[in-house]
């Protein structure tokens, strides 16, 4: 950017919103006029100014410039517009329960948990709006886990009646901008895929400095890798930053297939310091350790989070999917009250915390229960329960066991062919037939994996269906028309109708149950399944589910009545 232009557009809005902070002229200028403005450049240009005697900077850090008059009508502009001092109207209506949930105490933190449907997060963007309406004044951070949910909830937001902005983020975009605005940059995240190219190397580095050891011998054991990048994982999830924590932490979620001892677990840490030292000297950061950028900055800091990167309020949804380091950053974030979402029932990633874990109190009346489902219908969750039944999430003492919905609707279509092949080419003729003319109405085409995509929008296109292949925002803002994405990407959003490809068993779940040892299939199943209950309850209206013979295992417990067999005859239980 032209740094003369720069300079007049920082200057103008010095003018209209001062005394404000940098961050938020930051954040004026992304929403405002859609630039990217690191609040370290913006920091840059206001010293400056101040040195030239053109502005100024008071104890809060927030700026003005010398000798400027107050705007006629203006007020101190924040990073959250000023908000009525009556709720906005909706554009919802609420049902007297969730009303209750959005009027609790905005002073407190609050635990909402509900099933799929039971509108968690329509309701925080309504308490959002409340929590700034009754401080009538304040800032907010909204959290999400993934940038689709950001745009479904910037959707919700518009229903619920909201006047003005908050700072809706993902997780790990603001972990990374906020550890950047305090001094640490890194090149960028290393993902799954690059962290296990990274571990054979250490590992071999890690044998010839040490000694051989049963965990690094990948060549006998191939699954052993994968292993290992979620035990790294798991670390970083867990923050587990000391040897000594590391010989102590009960290991919760990691399955019982490698078996681990006390002396394994040196080894083990062993090759987790060398990838630690190779993220320093590489200046990267792993994808799974959003947290512990910002957790190590603060270590060095003294522990606290600076009042400038703190927010009065703080929404998180699908806290769930959130793990115990990221939620010991997000507790040291508001200063007036947190309120999160959540439903074990749709908790899909191998994540785990406790509350008292993380130091974030949400007993008794603080945690309220949205007992309802509006989304889906009888018929979709008569079929969808099955995949709860036995799973281990119901054990927890958050989980939620789902109500029946009230809305009526068709059964669960089951479209069957003798073959994977022919059962996708009857999958995509279903889809052209049912859906090809619809515009306004929306459709989740959904498979398994994402190099499934391309190849369906393709075969789509071919019958005449305008498609689109989206995944993130363009995921959570899609409003109408047919969306080809992976299992995954639906989590928290929701659609009219939803058709679930690929439901052959030696796909779905196969393929995936192949690579995990025998003993942890159990774990990784309860796992998949959970998955194919958040696909089939986004749904509105109807679910298709296409496989071939054998189907999906998950589903072989469903009475045969429940569906509404488009190619039935073909369709026989062992």
């Amino acid at each position: 950017m032209n740094q003369d232009v720069f300079e007049v557009q920082v200057t103008k809005l010095l003018q209209l919103h001062a005394p404000v902070k940098a961050r938020q002229l930051a954040t004026i200028l992304k929403d405002e006029f859609g630039q990217h403005v690191d609040r370290s450049d913006i920091n840059s240009l206001l010293y400056r100014l101040r040195t030239e005697g053109k502005a100024e900077v008071d104890a809060a850090y927030r700026w003005s410039l010398l000798g400027a008059s107050p705007q006629k009508g203006g007020s101190a502009k924040t990073n959250v517009e000023p908000m009525p001092t009556t709720p906005a109207q909706p554009t919802i209506t609420f049902t007297d329960e969730q009303q209750a949930v959005i009027d609790l105490d905005p002073s407190q933190h609050l635990l909402v948990r509900g099933q799929a449907g039971s509108g968690k997060t329509t309701v925080l963007a309504a308490r959002a709006g409340r929590l700034l309406s009754a401080m009538n004044k304040g800032s907010l951070l909204f959290l999400t886990y993934n940038s689709a949910l950001c745009a479904y909830v910037k959707k919700a937001f518009s229903q619920a009646g909201m006047k003005g902005s908050v700072d809706v983020r993902t997780f790990h975009d603001w972990s990374r901008s906020t550890a950047k605005d305090m001094g640490l940059e890194f090149v960028g995240w290393v993902d799954s895929k690059a962290r296990g190219e990274q571990l054979k190397r250490l590992i071999k580095e890690a044998e010839e400095e040490i000694g051989s050891h049963r965990f690094f011998e990948l060549k006998e054991a191939p699954q052993l890798l994968g292993w290992w990048a979620e035990e790294i994982a798991w670390l970083f999830g867990q923050h587990v930053t000391r040897l000594d924590d590391y010989l102590a932490v009960e290991r919760t979620g990691r399955g019982t297939a490698v078996r681990v001892t006390q002396e394994d677990r040196r080894f083990i840490w062993f090759v987790f310091e060398l990838y630690l030292e190779w993220l320093e000297e590489t200046r990267q950061e792993d994808y799974d350790n959003p947290a512990g950028v910002l957790l190590r900055v603060l270590m060095e800091r003294g522990g606290d989070l600076p009042d400038d990167y703190r927010y009065d309020h703080v929404v998180i949804d699908e806290v769930q999917d959130f793990d115990k380091s990221w939620l010991l950053v997000v507790a040291k974030i508001p200063r007036v009250s947190l309120s999160m979402a959540g439903d074990m029932a749709q908790k899909i990633y191998r994540r785990s915390f406790t509350w008292s874990s993380v130091g974030i109190q949400v007993q008794g009346g603080r945690s309220r229960r949205l007992s309802a489902s509006h989304r889906t219908t009888q018929q979709i969750m008569d079929v969808a329960e099955h995949l709860l039944a036995n799973n281990d999430v119901t054990e927890s003492s958050d989980y939620t066991t789902p109500v029946r919905p009230t809305k009526e609707g068709d059964k669960v279509k089951l479209l069957l062919a003798p073959d994977a092949k022919q059962a996708y080419e009857k999958g995509y003729d279903f889809v052209a037939s049912e859906f090809k003319r619809l515009r306004t109405t929306s459709v989740a085409v959904v498979l398994p994996f994402s190099r499934q995509l391309y190849p369906a929008q393709k075969e789509l296109e071919k019958r005449g269906v305008k498609v689109k292949k989206v995944k993130g925002a363009g995921l959570g803002s899609f409003t109408g028309g047919v969306a080809v994405t992976t299992y995954h990407q639906l989590k928290g959003l929701e659609f009219d109708h939803v058709v679930v490809m690929g439901l052959h068993d030696a796909q779905y779940p196969g393929r995936i149950l192949d690579s995990v040892a025998r003993e942890d299939e159990e774990l990784e199943a309860s796992l998949l399944r959970r998955v194919l209950y958040v696909a089939m309850t986004r749904a509105k209206q109807s679910v298709t589910l296409v496989g071939s013979l054998p189907f999906c295992r998950f589903f072989e417990d469903v009475p045969e009545e429940l569906f509404d067999s488009i190619h039935g005859d073909i369709f026989r239980r062992p």
